[in-house]
């Protein structure tokens, strides 16, 4: 494989103080076909674009998607990674953060098309899709939404939901609220947390991964770890905070979750996307929120990576 990190000026859209958002290229070393399908990949809270590409042999689901026909493109949120900071972190809504990823996306697109990323011939794909996990799948719902540029999505870890149980009354009910849902997210999230960039505490549990993690896959997720951006996990916790941009998603959507995931009712989450008429639902047996350490992985990566193929337009379909 070869990676190729990119910083793409996103300064027109993002909060002040933002000017790039960090992106990486992950693509096969020879043998690039130019219309290769693009998958954009967005991790969840408190994990950085490492997430899918885990310096664990065997753990990179960039690395596996790589080897099936796919460029990848691993995205920083803003405020996260290797992205830059905005001078007030309270503004990285979940609405604000997507509008930077969308421009990030545009840009690379553009970038990829033109020939303009060093060590890649010009690449036109011919499907893009992006995969979100958890709060990442959240910003992944606003931003398709908002700006559809993908040809599908995949939201793993996610529920409508929200987390209920770790809210209180109010918080449970911001989103049945009138008027505009964002300030009162962001008030929330600042009574909830003393920073908008906050390091989570160290440790897991069974919700998060069920099994024991071999050494070096351990050492991966530690080195993939990153600030929560307070408000989009806040927001990701209220029930029905994104019910407004998941019932606009028109496209296909894969809705991946572990069997002990913090995201339950996985039955019930299709329902969240009334206007897709394809919504493919796979639960990854005796696993948790963190699928990509979990000793199934590719059973979940394998599902995903079909479903991606099978969409219509791209050049990996398979003929009826």
């Amino acid at each position: 494989m070869i990676r190729i990190t990119l910083r793409v000026d996103v300064s027109d859209v993002a909060p002040a103080g933002c000017r790039a958002v960090a992106l990486e290229v992950v693509a096969p070393a020879a043998g690039l076909d130019p219309r290769s399908p693009v998958i954009c990949c967005f991790p969840g809270g408190g994990m950085s674009r490492r997430y899918f590409d885990l310096a664990a042999p065997g753990y990179s689901f960039a690395e596996y998607a790589c080897e099936r026909g796919f460029v990848v493109v691993l995205a920083d949120h803003p405020g996260v990674g290797g992205s830059d900071v905005p001078d007030d972190a309270w503004t990285l809504s979940p609405e604000t953060v997507a509008r930077v990823n969308a421009a990030a996306v545009e840009r690379v697109l553009g970038l990829l098309a033109s020939g303009g990323v060093a060590g890649l011939p010009p690449l036109r794909p011919q499907a893009v899709v992006a995969v979100g996990h958890s709060a990442g799948a959240h910003v992944l719902i606003h931003q398709q939404a908002a700006r559809p540029q993908f040809d599908g999505i995949a939201v793993l870890g996610w529920s409508g939901r929200g987390l209920p149980e770790y809210l209180d009354d109010d918080a449970r009910a911001l989103a049945s609220r009138p008027g505009p849902l964002t300030p009162a997210l962001i008030e929330g999230a600042k009574r909830k947390h003393a920073e908008p960039l906050t390091v989570l505490p160290r440790g897991t549990s069974r919700l998060l991964i069920a099994a024991t993690l071999p050494a070096d896959a351990h050492q991966a997720l530690a080195a993939a770890r990153a600030p929560l951006l307070a408000v989009v996990g806040f927001a990701s916790m209220v029930p029905g905070s994104a019910r407004h941009a998941a019932v606009r998603i028109d496209v296909p959507v894969f809705i991946g979750v572990g069997q002990r995931d913090i995201a339950v009712d996985h039955h019930a989450i299709p329902a969240e996307f009334p206007a897709s008429g394809d919504v493919t639902v796979f639960v990854l047996a005796n696993a948790g929120h963190n699928h990509n350490v979990e000793p199934a992985r590719e059973r979940l990566w394998a599902r995903l990576i079909g479903w991606a193929q099978l969409l219509p337009g791209s050049q990996l379909a398979q003929p009826e």
